[in-house]
């Protein structure tokens, strides 16, 4: 075993993603991999960037586990083409030293509906048929050649089942929980959003966190607070949309002279809520406002379409134990209770917030059901749950 007994240190070596603050696996790989987590385990764990050399070279470090973070993409923007290429390589290296290879697959798209799970790509609905053939194969090669497959989701298992046998999905793949983000975010208050956006102390913040795209579904939630504000008499809600710009093409009809950050602005003017949106654009986790922010928010709303992966925000903002409002589809299911409303209904979710905001028992109990997903879903308790993954392997 590596000149390791079965006592022995256990050696990983992870390749991930691990450049960009903005890159989700990065930041999954660093709060999963937290060097805080190792003392007294007897493991040792190196992290690299999943860059060609570091693929090539991976076997020959000779560690006991390889373990791939992979988003199809690995370094490329062709649908993991690489994967075809790399996965038969670090498969023979691997058998020929005695490594074991592991693999979390992040994105499981349905391969059944593609154009509903790639709908940026309609452009090119003619090649969904042979993407379909294709993304059956790439996910029965990297099963095929990897000793153990990790899923972070009930919907990515779901997925994943449609493209590789009966057998193949019973031996060789685990599924885990996304975990809960010890957050880098601090929650601390700078007066900033009084200081720039004249936000008041009685005023209740409703945050909407995380890259804005079409299947976030953000524009219900203006079009909740608008109930709120001009239907119900409502003056504390305040709406804060904290987000990048994102490109043209990722709005539907992508090219028409709009993104989906002008479009939730123009829907903002058009009711007459500029005074209740804010728009902070993209702001790094160390960014005072930031921490302002997390520090004020009343409650965190998560308005998403039907979609097929976790959500890495959701992740971050259970660190801060307050509530948090899902709609009502599978990718919030990994999670215990959470209050939740029925997708694309503004009026349902105009309704969990006036509660929120008028029943303190509604309030404490959505509060108490973060806090237990916060501790259920301890990402140490991943983290260990990695370790019973690698140990069994090694042991085979």
């Amino acid at each position: 075993m590596n000149g390791n007994d079965a006592m022995g240190t256990l050696r990983v070596l992870v390749l991930s993603s691990t450049r960009r603050e903005r890159d989700g696996i990065a930041e999954y790989t660093r709060q999963l991999f937290n060097p805080a987590f190792l003392p007294g385990r007897n493991v040792q764990i190196e992290v690299r960037n999943v860059s060609p050399l570091n693929l090539l070279t991976a076997p020959f470090t000779r560690p006991d586990i390889v373990h791939v973070q992979h988003e199809f993409f690995l370094f490329d923007r062709l649908v993991g083409v690489t994967a075809l290429l790399f996965y038969p390589y670090l498969w023979f290296w691997s058998r020929c030293f005695g490594v074991k290879l592991a693999t979390t697959i992040h994105s499981t798209y349905n391969i059944d509906d593609l154009p509903g799970a790639l709908p940026h790509f309609a452009r090119y609905r003619a090649l969904f048929p042979l993407g379909r053939l294709y993304l059956k194969l790439h996910f029965r090669l990297v099963v095929a050649l990897s000793d153990r497959i990790v899923l972070l989701s009930k919907i990515g298992a779901a997925h994943l089942q449609r493209a590789i046998s009966r057998r193949q999905f019973e031996r060789k793949v685990v599924r885990v929980h996304l975990g809960n983000y010890q957050a880098n975010i601090q929650m601390r208050r700078h007066g900033l959003l009084a200081q720039r956006y004249g936000v008041a102390p009685e005023d209740k913040i409703f945050t909407l966190f995380g890259f804005a795209f079409p299947n976030k579904g953000y524009e219900h939630a203006i079009f909740a607070l608008d109930l709120l504000v001009h239907q119900r008499g409502r003056p504390a809600p305040r709406l804060v949309i904290v987000s990048g710009e994102t490109g043209k093409s990722s709005f539907p009809g992508g090219g028409q002279g709009e993104s989906y950050i002008g479009y939730l602005q123009r829907l903002t003017r058009e009711r007459q809520l500029e005074t209740r949106v804010i728009f902070t654009g993209y702001l790094a986790n160390t960014d005072p406002l930031l921490e302002d922010i997390f520090a004020e928010t009343f409650c965190f709303l998560f308005p998403y379409l039907n979609r097929n992966f976790p959500s890495g925000a959701i992740s971050t903002v259970l660190a801060t134990r307050k509530p948090v409002l899902v709609s009502r589809i599978p990718c919030f299911e990994e999670y215990e209770d959470l209050p939740s409303f029925e997708e694309k209904n503004a009026t349902d979710l105009a309704d969990q917030m006036t509660a929120l905001l008028d029943d303190p028992q509604f309030l404490a109990a959505a509060t108490r059901r973060t806090q237990a997903n916060a501790d259920t879903f301890a990402m140490e308790r991943i983290f260990i749950r990695h370790l019973e993954i690698y140990r069994q392997l090694r042991a085979r």
